[in-house]
Parts: structure tokens; sequence; C-alpha cells
């Protein structure tokens, strides 16, 4: 059974409430993204015996070491000789077969930045070492280690209100908590880097930051009242501010400054919102994490976020996915003529996709008014615990008669349940499952 239900588009997250009393512009027929096939480019073997500290060690500390450390989310260290020898084989086959450097993002739409992804020939290096027994050569062979990445300057921390334990809430090892801190600045500001300092680094999965208007903010303080523990539970993030979308981290994923030129507008008496995925294989422990940013107090070109959501999913049961069913598929074209003027155009900067466990995979692109379909970001293997945004390496520009366009594949048979329980009917819930695409635009 796959559903492939066709409707109007909206703005942004903030539309929301005016989409569901009928604001609607007219309706548009959806077509379907075809197969995005990676392309894979072979690596050539070194034609030398290679050693730890002068070939192996350089790839490791670039591309492994991050998340593979002391302390790390990672379950092993890479960090030096004795660990890298002992789990050299198991790291590759990870390697070899995808998984790891940790990298959803298909290579078939358009390149990122900071991408997270071993080079063909260093993971040929990295068997030829394997297979050579280790060998581990000459410290003073070893090339300078790579620079630490981090943002250009730090002007402001700020960090969670109180330290929270976490205890599982979705299935047997994660929790997903939200907590509310507030924004000191008493000027308009512009962020134009984030930095996540977990405080616990081997449970913090990942993190989405939103700065919320003064106006709405009070919303969020009465979840947060109600609940006795610091934050309140937010398997769902913040999905109706989606517009208030700041910043995600990812372990593994070095702090960049935002692409030169860009900022992110936070206004006086704006709440800041991080949502936390805890990972709690480790045990729990009490976490504290605090957020750094690079601001500015202007910019050349200011970016807003906007989601590309259905709002009848939200509705009751409309999203249903019904208990079994492993192709469910929900699609959505968010006309921009409702908004951007004839003549006008907005860019893209960034782009992300939002589902829960059950995702399968994912599609955001664009459906050029001439019917051209462009993908911005495929995900074909979902991974609930491995969300991110990603800054596309060069913007992409939408005009008038363009509608953006989210798909999501959801699998609810009986073989992927996150608890090993029977499948239930799903729909739109912080619990159940959400389809959202997000993107940072200029006008």
């Amino acid at each position: 059974m796959t559903r492939r239900p066709t409707g109007p588009g909206h703005r942004a997250a903030a539309l929301i409430l005016l989409a569901l009393a009928g604001c609607f512009p007219a309706p548009v027929q959806l077509p379907i993204f075809g197969d995005c096939e990676e392309e894979e480019t072979p690596g050539e073997a070194p034609a030398f015996a290679p050693t730890y500290h002068r070939d192996v060690r350089p790839i490791l500390e670039r591309d492994c070491v991050s998340c593979h450390q002391d302390g790390g989310i990672a379950p092993f260290s890479l960090d030096g000789y004795d660990e890298a020898a002992m789990w050299g084989a198991v790291a590759l086959g990870a390697i070899e077969a995808g998984h790891m450097p940790p990298w959803p993002p298909s290579s078939c739409c358009l390149e990122l930045r900071h991408e997270r992804r071993v080079a063909p020939d260093d993971v040929e290096m990295l068997r030829a070492w394997v297979d050579a027994m280790t060998p581990e050569g000459d410290p003073a062979d070893a090339p300078p280690p790579p620079p630490p990445g981090g943002l250009s300057r730090v002007d402001l921390e700020v960090e969670m209100p109180a330290p929270y334990t976490p205890s599982p809430s979705v299935g047997p090892s994660d929790d997903l908590r939200c907590f509310l801190i507030d924004w000191p600045i008493d000027h308009t500001t512009y962020v134009t880097g984030i930095d996540v300092v977990p405080g616990q680094r081997e449970l913090l999965h990942h993190a989405v930051i939103y700065a919320i208007p003064e106006a709405r903010a009070a919303f969020y303080e009465l979840l947060d009242d109600a609940d006795s523990e610091p934050g309140w539970s937010c398997p769902g993030g913040a999905p109706q501010d989606a517009d208030a979308y700041v910043g995600g981290w990812v372990p593994g994923a070095a702090a960049h400054d935002y692409p030169s030129g860009l900022g992110r507008e936070v206004k006086p008496g704006s709440k800041l919102l991080l949502s936390a995925h805890y990972e709690l294989s480790a045990g729990p422990a009490p976490d504290q994490s605090a957020i750094r940013f690079k601001l500015d107090d202007s910019v050349a070109t200011p970016v807003e976020g906007a989601a590309v959501v259905n709002p009848s999913w939200l509705v009751g049961e409309s999203m249903l996915i019904p208990a079994g069913e492993a192709d469910v598929a929900y699609s959505y074209a968010y006309d921009l003529s409702a908004w951007l003027k004839l003549g006008k155009t907005v860019t893209v900067h960034d782009v992300a996709l939002h589902m829960h466990e059950w995702g399968s995979s994912a599609t955001l692109g664009v459906i050029r008014g001439d019917g051209e379909i462009e993908c911005l970001l495929h995900i074909d293997d979902w991974d609930f615990a491995w969300q991110g945004e990603y800054f596309l390496k060069e913007p992409v520009e939408l005009r008038y008669g363009d509608r953006l366009y989210v798909e999501c594949i959801f699998d609810n048979s009986a073989g992927n349940q996150p608890d090993g329980g029977e499948p239930q009917d799903l729909w739109w819930g912080d619990d159940k499952e959400m389809c959202i695409g997000s993107v940072l635009i200029s006008s």
C-alpha cells in the first residue's frame, strides 16, 4: 500500500494555523521522484606498504577521531596506535558498508558543504594497512595533526538552566528532551555560527536549536513549567515553529561558521529552545550542555527558516501509516506563488529533513515552473539517530512558479518496530511520525 496524496501549499510552519483555517492556494498535482542512485568512484591501492603513523593516523584523525575517542559517543576509540590496530578491521568494514562516518545524504543530489566521507583512496589505504597486519611505523613520520574545528570566534555561550539526567522515553535507550534557555542579548543580532558543547559527550546524540520569538514563547514556558524535571519530553522537537530554526549539531561534525555573509536574526526577548536527543547505551548521567554562538550586529544576507509540510497532516489521522505496511509514502508540494511575487526570487542556502523511527527514505526537492525536477537533499536509508542540517555548496534560486517538494516513505512492518513490539497504526504526533522538509532562505 503506497499513499501519495496531493495537496495545496503554504509558506512556513508559522502559517500552519492560517492554512488550517482555509487560506490555501490552488492544489497542485505532484510528480514522484525517481530512484536516486549513488555514483561510486573506486579508489587506487597504494603502491607502498602503509604504516599507522605516516599513512593511517592522518585519515583517522580527520574522519573518525572526533567521535571515536575516550569519552566520545562512539563505542570504541581510534585515537592511538593500540586502539586503531585493535579496531582497524571493524572500522574498515563499517566504512566499506557505508555506515561510517555517519553521513546520510546521497551524493546524487546537490553538493553539500563539510561532507563527512572517507575518500576512496583513503579506504584503499586503510584496507592495505589492515591486510598488512597494521604495522605501526615511526611516530616521527606522522604529519602535523589537522587544525581543530570550531567557530572563528565565540561571542556568546549559554547553557541549560539546570542539569538533566536522561531516561528512556522513546524505545529502550533514547530520550528526546527540550529545554528553554534565556536569550541574554538586549538588541537585534544575527547568529553567524553555532556550536554545541555537550555536558556528557557520550550521551548527546544530536541537537537542534530554535530561537523562539517573545510572542510565541509562552506556549513553551507552559510545557516547561508543567514538567517537574528540567525541560519536557518532545520527540517531535518544535515543528510548529520550524521557521524559528537556527541550526543543528551532530557528533563528528565540527562546528563551522555560516557561509560568508549569512546570518540568522534573533531579536531581544527571544527564548532559545534546545531539542536534545540522548542515547543511553553508556548509562544515564546528568547533562548540562552549552551552546556557543558567533554573533554579528549586521549581515549582508539575512536568512530565515521555512518548513515544507502539509498542514492537513497535523489533523486527526490524515497522515495514516497503517500497521504492517512496509511502503507508505506521503508527498507535498509547497506552491511558492502563494507568497513569491512575479519577477522576485528567493535563495535556498540550507536544507534538512525530519521523520521519526519508522522513516525509510525521504527527499526534498524543487519542481520548477517548466516541470523540471531538481533534488536538493535525498536520504535513501533514513536513520532517526543521525539527523542533521546541510548547507548547500552552491545556493539554489527559486522563482515564481517553482514548488518546494517533500516526500517521505515509511516502513511500519513487523520487522521495523523500534521497540520490537507489534505494529500499530501511526499518524502525525510527537511519539508517532512526522514528515517535514526545512530550509534556510534569503530574499
